[in-house]
């Protein structure tokens, strides 16, 4: 099934748009778009994930405030390769977590869907805006009681905590003063 979301940002001047299309299992491939005033990150990325939800493939392309390009690849076995060339320190991260981005919480919520009240601390690539420096970031998961209905999650990282409100699949509704997903412009 495919769609487009958009996120707007709360907390300064921001737009994403991302096309989603998924498939078997989780498997998930997404083209989108983001600008956000605070980074000055004007950039495009390309992202695929396999059928268990991890992400298999990303490609990033700054255009601002500096061109720049970062092409990250994770593969079966574990292995980061980053423009190419691998990165044995990164081999414990399990997922990718793009700096501003709508999108990438909606990785970890998908593929392990916590029960109410289960936590999980997962080692996280996080790439910075609009540097596109990737590091090893500790991230906590921790599924809250429905927010109107929805599954609500409790996101923390050093130095920073929100709480996620997803839709149905997953994706990102509402992220605490941060951004808020605009209605669905429909669905093929």
């Amino acid at each position: 099934m495919k769609q487009m979301l958009f996120w707007q940002r709360l907390d300064c001047p921001g737009l994403e748009q991302a096309e989603i299309e998924t498939g078997a299992g989780l498997s998930l491939s997404a083209s989108g778009s983001l600008l956000h005033a605070d980074t000055g990150a004007s950039l495009r990325y390309r992202m695929q994930l396999d059928h268990h939800g991890r992400l298999s493939h990303a490609h990033i392309d700054v255009s601002a405030p500096e061109p720049r390009q970062l092409t990250l690849q994770h593969t079966e076995s574990g292995r980061w390769l980053v423009n190419g060339q691998a990165q044995p320190a990164w081999d414990g991260c399990q997922e990718l977590d793009l700096q501003s981005c709508g999108l990438t919480n909606a990785f970890p919520i998908r593929r392990l869907k916590l029960g109410i009240g289960d936590s999980v601390e997962l080692s996280m690539l996080f790439v910075r805006l609009p540097a596109l420096t990737p590091a090893i970031c500790p991230q906590r998961y921790t599924r809250l009681p429905d927010h109107d209905g929805m599954p609500c999650y409790r996101y923390e990282s050093p130095g920073f905590a929100a709480d996620i409100i997803v839709d149905e699949q997953g994706f990102t509704l509402h992220y605490s003063d941060f951004l808020q997903r605009l209605p669905d412009s429909g669905r093929d």
